[in-house]
């Protein structure tokens, strides 16, 4: 055969490979007992660092390892439930590895259907939870199982839109933080509040605040039947309106104060006139009763700002808003600056003051960290993970949970190493082409897993309760 004869006919056997290769299913054909399958082009010249991973199917998988909807008794509950709190990568790591630590928090959440006042989860984060992304399927999933309504507490100016918040003011108010780069303004004192950031009032301000007409925002935020204004160092005659009904404050007042509305229908938007001069750490948009999740984005932060806030200030607002856990997402504003183990443990003795100072302002409040995501930059020519991410990532989890914390490996339920660039590739796109930032798609599936995952361990603790202690000594071992 004469040499361009063979030459055609290689091309056209690629071809036709190539053309297999785009129409055979993913999950291959079965032939009786014998199972066929394909690779698809992608995956034949995808290079070491470019591996594809089937994240649609790894997280479908983990969704079905966390569902006991076909569950047909206690006995296979108890041996789910042992696999899952052991072995699961979605699952919450606790300290000492104690299965038994959330039961109280259960207990609280559960108590907050029939309380008169909401049980507040604060959930603070860098970037990735900008727009009240993840903490708005994590919030409506709480408010599904445990009741409650509206988005929580927000600062009475807000810089960073939302997909849950519609809110405007007008008057003398002045915003101050205590996080970003120091173009930030900052206030001559450390009074910054719950929310990392305060406006000073001085004279007569309007705030505005309600639910988005956004398509994203979930149905407990459209509505909520009570109002709450945090408030602090105060002067004398400080009030506050709404919809006519006058509170205030008579005299100087250092310490912090609420004013609570109580409305008799739900209500979607009002306003809150402001006269006098104080500082306004936030307004709450909530339920008379259940709980809801604060969203609370702090741009460029990497979660060590807390013990520059002050802490008379700061134990007071948690305890004024009943906050009974506290949501620590960071650590990729810090990747870019870890070269070496050192810098980890030097990150790590920052991450342990702020949760240390953070339980002793809030004795009764459980901590949650949840760890980075995959990032990816470009090495050696080819996008690949941080080089010492996934040692970071294991550092905070043993720094969280050494330290009477929680934590939530994100980085791992992502897909560990590399995973990123399936983020990124997904359709449609999970990350951005960044290949740091979650796009909307993406943060709605880590939400899902991070909901899946914490009320997974409420029904562990469900089903104990009404299990006899020696079946669940039988099982888990005794604690």
């Amino acid at each position: 055969m004469k040499p361009y004869k063979i030459l055609i006919f290689i091309l056209l056997t690629f071809l036709a490979l190539g053309i297999l290769g785009f129409v055979f299913p993913d999950n291959g054909v079965t032939i009786g007992s014998i199972e066929l399958r394909f690779p698809s082009p992608q995956a034949v010249f995808a290079g070491e660092n470019d591996k594809v991973i089937n994240i649609e199917e790894k997280l479908e998988t983990l969704r079905r390892q966390t569902s006991i909807s076909e569950m047909h008794s206690i006995v296979d509950s108890l041996l789910f439930f042992r696999e899952f709190v052991h072995g699961n990568i979605a699952r919450l790591h606790f300290p000492n590895n104690d299965y038994m630590y959330l039961d109280k928090f259960f207990a609280r959440l559960e108590k907050a259907k029939s309380s008169s006042k909401a049980l507040h989860i604060l959930h603070y984060g860098d970037s990735q939870i900008e727009m009240d992304r993840i903490s708005c399927i994590f919030r409506q999933r709480l408010q599904d199982e445990f009741l409650g309504e509206g988005v929580g507490i927000v600062p009475a100016i807000q810089t960073i839109p939302s997909v849950s918040v519609r809110q405007s003011y007008s008057g003398m108010l002045s915003r101050y933080v205590v996080y970003g780069d120091t173009s930030q303004p900052r206030a001559s004192h450390r009074r910054y509040g719950l929310l990392a950031n305060v406006a000073q009032l001085n004279g007569f301000a309007t705030v505005t605040v309600g639910a988005s007409n956004f398509k994203q925002a979930q149905e407990g935020t459209k509505q909520f039947s009570r109002l709450v204004l945090i408030v602090g160092n105060n002067t004398a005659n400080f009030s506050a309106t709404c919809q006519s009904r006058v509170h205030s404050i008579k005299e100087d007042k250092k310490t912090v104060s609420i004013m609570t509305w109580d409305f008799n229908t739900p209500v979607s938007r009002v306003s809150i006139e402001l006269k006098g001069k104080a500082e306004i750490y936030g307004i709450s948009m909530e339920g008379k009763s259940g709980i809801t999740v604060d969203n609370v984005p702090l741009r460029g932060c990497s979660g060590t700002i807390f013990t520059r806030i002050d802490s008379l200030t700061l134990s007071q607002c948690y305890q004024q808003m009943n906050i009974g856990m506290i949501i620590l997402q960071f650590g990729g504003n810090m990747m870019p600056q870890i070269n070496s183990q050192k810098s980890i443990d030097r990150y790590m003795n920052l991450i342990a003051r702020q949760i240390q100072y953070l339980k002793r302002l809030n004795p009764h409040a459980v901590m949650l960290f949840i760890g980075p995501s995959d990032m990816s930059k470009r090495l050696n020519g080819k996008m690949q993970t941080y080089p010492y991410l996934s040692a970071m990532n294991e550092s905070l989890k043993k720094t969280v949970t050494d330290n009477e914390g929680v934590y939530w490996d994100m980085f791992n339920v992502m897909g560990g190493e590399n995973s990123m660039l399936s983020w990124v590739k997904h359709s449609p796109a999970w990350a951005g082409s960044d290949y740091i930032h979650f796009t909307e798609a993406g943060a709605n599936q880590i939400a899902t897993a991070l909901s899946d995952a914490f009320l997974l361990h409420y029904k562990f603790y469900a089903t104990r309760k009404i299990c006899d202690p020696a079946l669940i000594e039988q099982f888990m071992g005794k604690k």
